[in-house]
């Protein structure tokens, strides 16, 4: 892996509306006194876009990546705002799925028109430095597995992103071992933002972006896997395919 996974140079219009969306939108239900979120403006902003504009399934899912993440780090003896900034990891904790929304229409894999839409959310809220990058890369990485195991990555990259990947890891396939979480934690997350069938219902979704536009689901990528798993019937081009079409003839 490069040193640095650049951000798109053109980050499309995907989410041009980001900003107007998060301040005409009534304020998100505040989180339990045990169960806390950033309380910094940009994180507010964002909660309350997540809640204006993710289904309840996949807006659980965010907010519940951020809690399992924080507490899985605190387990290792990383302390928010010291070891990794808290705001950074809640950003993309809330914002890595919304390429699974109506707000973002692109050609791109979720994962991508995700990372993009979460730039222009920050720069539009007047956010333009390294945190920029540090979203988009957790972001467009977020689907990459073990990426964050990579020592040279956790030496060299944002400690936020290997953060938010533990996290999001959690919600999706459970705890690593009985010793991830602390005792009886998840179930006070469930009992406040529960999983409403949330991995199957966010697998739905994209499969039927990737229906609805195939350039959403390019092969060996995430999305085109699980088209070709769930719909085999679609045109699904195998990587000896694509080295039989190449023009040197090898």
């Amino acid at each position: 892996m490069s040193d640095s996974v650049s951000r798109r140079t053109v980050l499309g219009g995907a989410a041009a509306g980001a900003a107007a969306i998060a301040l005409s939108t009534p304020a998100a239900s505040a989180a339990p006194a045990d169960l806390p979120f950033p309380a910094t403006r940009l994180a507010r902003s964002a909660q309350t876009l997540v809640t204006r504009a993710q289904q309840p399934f996949l807006r659980n899912h965010s907010l519940r990546s951020f809690l399992f993440a924080r507490a899985a780090a605190a387990r290792q003896g990383k302390r928010p705002d010291e070891h990794y900034d808290s705001e950074l990891m809640f950003l993309i904790c809330v914002l890595h799925d919304m390429g699974l929304t109506e707000e973002v229409k692109t050609d791109q894999r979720f994962e991508i028109a995700g990372a993009d839409f979460a730039a222009q959310f920050l720069e539009s809220h007047g956010v333009t430095d390294h945190r920029v990058d540090t979203v988009w890369d957790a972001i467009a990485l977020h689907t990459t597995q073990h990426v964050h195991e990579s020592p040279v990555f956790q030496r060299r990259r944002p400690a936020e992103i290997g953060v938010a990947q533990i996290g999001i890891g959690i919600d999706l396939t459970g705890p690593d071992g009985p010793g991830q979480l602390p005792p009886g934690f998840a179930d006070r997350v469930h009992a406040r933002y529960p999983r409403l069938g949330g991995c199957r219902a966010l697998t739905d979704v994209m499969v039927g972006q990737s229906l609805a536009n195939p350039r959403k689901a390019p092969s060996m990528t995430l999305p085109g896997e699980i088209l070709h798993q769930r719909h085999p019937e679609v045109p699904y081009p195998t990587w000896d395919m694509v080295l039989d079409a190449n023009t040197w003839g090898d």
